[in-house]
């Protein structure tokens, strides 16, 4: 029997069951059409992520772009015998005619944080994250909601695969992604990745001018409105956080003394040292470390040894006698050189010989950069 093609939005579910009992196989075209597409996942070097992405894409993501009707189809008991006979029914999304089966919430839907961990680690260990764009547009258009905490540690891993591309790509189409810039600790993961890039490349002159256009790229997109309607919402402003404007100020310090002969070439390393002085009051509680909490002091060693250590060669631009010059070296003294060295003690002391030490880390690779 031919597969008919039906819109069956408009059918209360007993007329539903006979249209159905009397065609055995039927196509709808759901009028939910904002959704857009089912995600398409390209074969990864992991079976196991492979697997993980098939089962959301079929158990979750298909089911939040059916109407109603469809979707009591294949959750409730009573219906799943319409959809396990001779002929399948199926349900036509854009160009993908995709089989409806029955589904139990319960034991079809595999839980949302411990399965993005799993593909974060996944993707972290093959180094693949061309899905995960994808895979986020799903979660979203499913309503299953991520905590910042692990948008962070998916930046992360990101970030140490060298892979910042896919996360400019991620934030870039944020209205269908769902992750944006204006969570702080993701901000602060984003930013690092342009020192990353410096890192990773040992600071080489490719990869300090890709630093400072990825770092670039992405204080320009915290200026989308995209991105700044959420600011307003929740009211945060990354853009007037020291520590997110000190990464500019360090990859522009560099730039300066590495490639450019220590000259600031068209004021961009002063502009962002000025912004940055200017928003320095609005990080002040963060400066503050509980030194009875090493995981707590390594975290703070990590997002202000940028900063501390951008600040010491601005002034070599600049110049440590200019104005500018000695308001950084205000805020140094101040704030900065009593943290980093308080903060160096206490982990080298007490943070375990391997791993969790990312402050420490942090403090050493970026100390190469003027090597």
């Amino acid at each position: 029997m031919p597969t008919l093609a039906l819109d069956l939005t408009h059918y209360c579910r007993p007329c539903l069951r006979r249209l159905i009992s009397q065609t055995r196989s039927f196509t709808t075209t759901p009028t939910r059409r904002s959704n857009g597409p089912l995600p398409v996942f390209r074969p990864t070097p992991s079976p196991t992520l492979d697997a993980l992405l098939s089962t959301f894409r079929t158990n979750i993501f298909l089911p939040s772009h059916l109407i109603r009707l469809q979707q009591d189809l294949l959750y409730k008991k009573v219906n799943h015998a319409l959809l396990t006979s001779d002929e399948p029914a199926t349900v036509r999304l854009g160009d993908e005619v995709l089989q409806l089966l029955p589904l139990d919430k319960r034991r079809d839907e595999p839980p949302t944080r411990s399965s993005f961990a799993k593909v974060v680690q996944l993707m972290g260990e093959t180094g693949d994250w061309g899905n995960m764009a994808g895979f986020l547009e799903g979660l979203k258009v499913a309503k299953r909601k991520l905590a910042g905490w692990q948008v962070e540690k998916m930046v992360r891993r990101a970030n140490e695969g060298g892979k910042q591309g896919a996360m400019h790509e991620i934030l870039r189409r944020v209205e269908k992604t769902g992750v944006g810039l204006w969570d702080i600790g993701v901000c602060r993961e984003v930013m690092r990745g342009a020192i990353l890039k410096g890192v990773q490349s040992k600071w080489s002159e490719e990869g300090i001018q890709r630093g400072v256009r990825y770092a670039e790229n992405i204080w320009e997109l915290m200026w989308d409105p995209r991105h700044t309607e959420e600011q307003k919402k929740l009211g945060m402003d990354p853009r007037g956080r020291p520590e997110i404007v000190g990464v500019m100020v360090l990859m522009h310090a560099i730039k300066a003394l590495k490639l450019t002969g220590g000259k600031d070439e068209g004021g961009s390393l002063d502009k962002y040292a000025e912004v940055m002085l200017m928003r320095w009051e609005n990080s002040r509680g963060e400066m503050v470390i509980d030194e009875q909490d090493w995981s707590d002091v390594n975290y703070k060693l990590s997002i202000w040894a940028p900063v501390w250590h951008g600040m010491k060669l601005a002034r070599q631009v600049v110049g440590a006698g200019s104005p500018l010059g000695k308001r950084l070296e205000e805020k140094l003294n101040q704030d900065l050189e009593p943290l980093i060295q308080k903060s160096q003690a206490i982990l080298s002391a007490h943070a375990p010989e391997e791993g969790m030490r990312r402050g420490l880390k942090m403090y050493d690779d970026i100390l190469q950069a003027s090597s």
